[in-house]
């Protein structure tokens, strides 16, 4: 297994893991979650984007020319009644083909982001995760990062 940056060759496979993780959360909360008819033609466009965009950590990790799994990282604001101590980092869009494989593609995904994005001078990592991931939060737990927030959500 190889971690590296991605390239516009690497978005169909990212799509499809990132399709197949939004059919999941589908399942935990229908409303929120819902994925529209066009979320696979947005996702090739935004992520065909992201492959060439500096500002973007878009890793994937390739097994012998399969891509297995892949995490994006995107600058965001910190509130501004917050100091956390710099710039942070989100993570939204961090999956794996084969959810049992957190404890090595997620990692090595995880741990190779953390060092590019210190190097860039970011101080925070934040990383999303469904409430009902319990793969997921299984693996974050497992790599020291604390629960911070939760979102409830209603139909109105």
């Amino acid at each position: 297994m190889a971690i590296r940056s991605a390239d516009p060759g690497d978005v169909e496979a990212c799509v499809g893991m990132i399709e197949a993780r939004r059919r999941l959360y589908e399942t935990f909360e229908p409303r929120f979650w819902r994925k529209t008819d066009h979320s696979a033609a947005m996702s090739t466009a935004f992520f065909g984007h992201l492959a060439t965009d500096a500002g973007a950590l878009f890793l994937v990790s390739d097994s012998d020319g399969q891509i297995d799994g892949f995490l994006i990282a995107m600058p965001v604001q910190n509130p501004p009644v917050y100091a956390p101590g710099g710039p942070t980092a989100q993570i939204d869009d961090f999956c794996v083909a084969d959810p049992s494989r957190f404890s090595t593609v997620g990692a090595a995904l995880l741990d190779e982001a953390r060092k590019r994005l210190k190097a860039r001078g970011f101080t925070q990592l934040v990383v999303v995760c469904a409430a009902r991931d319990e793969a997921r939060t299984a693996f974050l737990e497992s790599q020291r990062l604390s629960l911070t927030t939760t979102w409830w959500t209603t139909s109105l």
